[in-house]
């Protein structure tokens, strides 16, 4: 060390002052770049932990859509097998009927418009049934298929 002071004092006072700056220069230097270091570990830390939230987001996400889709299958197995469903079924197959036998109705009308059709009426076609059958209709027992008989 004594040799140091000799040096520093056959050094000029300017030559001393930038020989000191330098010393302090490179010893902040190094301090920054420690800093520096540990500030880049730190980031890169923080982007895989963001990564790693992200991904587990994304996870939930998929198993979120996956939990509703099986939520809603099950609400409409469910509502398929209630009575709710069988009752629209049957009203939905009643009204398709209903809907169905005016529009044939109202074609054949159009069709055969000679043709008296009031037996399709409801009052009138009761009154007609409430008298005897007459002669000439054969009831569907009497009548003799030809070919195959159906099991």
């Amino acid at each position: 060390m004594p040799e140091v002071v000799d040096q520093m004092n056959d050094l000029d006072p300017l030559q001393l002052a930038w020989s000191s700056l330098r010393i302090v220069l490179k010893g902040a230097l190094r301090k920054e770049e420690f800093i520096l270091t540990r500030l880049k570990a730190a980031l890169a830390l923080e982007e895989e932990r963001r990564k790693e939230a992200e991904n587990k987001v994304a996870e939930l996400e998929a198993r979120m859509a996956k939990s509703v889709l099986e939520a809603m299958t099950w609400a409409i197995e469910e509502f398929k097998a209630s009575f709710k469903m069988r009752n629209l079924n049957v009203k939905f197959g009643q009204e398709a009927f209903i809907k169905d036998f005016k529009h044939y109705e109202d074609r054949m009308a159009r069709r055969f418009s000679k043709l008296d059709l009031s037996l399709l009426k409801e009052g009138k076609a009761r009154q007609r049934w409430d008298h005897p059958m007459p002669q000439s209709i054969l009831p569907l027992s009497s009548l003799h298929l030809v070919g195959p008989s159906l099991p």
